[in-house]
């Protein structure tokens, strides 16, 4: 059985792969979602969104250590929208840089039904949604 392959047989969607094409890595990338995109606010949560140029989309993240101060929460936050969004990546217009900030402590209890929510909320209101 392939790394890739479930327990039935079927081969997942090679859509639901996180690679590193769909990280932004350059710090200009974030200045320029920051500067050139607009951004929609919700419950602690920013989402920057602007064109890329690409025919993908990317996603980045920006979690201050002032905000969120144990680093295990912040790393949780990053795999729980990244889990969100590599899920649901094709109900995404492409060629988008997403940038989700956090401004405050979401707290403890983190689910991925809350989190998934508010992705597709912001998404929605950016308009950046199929």
């Amino acid at each position: 059985m392939t790394p890739y392959e479930s327990p039935a047989g079927a081969r997942l969607n090679s859509d639901e792969k996180f690679t590193k094409d769909d990280h932004i890595l350059k710090s200009r990338d974030y200045r320029a979602a920051y500067k050139n995109g607009r951004s929609v606010k919700r419950a602690g949560f920013v989402l920057a969104v602007a064109k890329n140029g690409l025919r993908h989309n990317r996603i980045g993240f920006s979690i201050s250590s002032s905000c969120v101060k144990r680093s295990c929460t912040r790393n949780r936050i990053r795999r729980l929208f990244r889990e969100a969004y590599r899920k649901n990546k094709p109900l995404f217009n492409k060629a988008y840089d997403m940038v989700i900030v956090v401004r405050k402590n979401p707290g403890k209890n983190l689910y991925y039904d809350c989190i998934n929510k508010l992705l597709f909320s912001l998404a929605a209101e950016a308009g950046i949604l199929a």
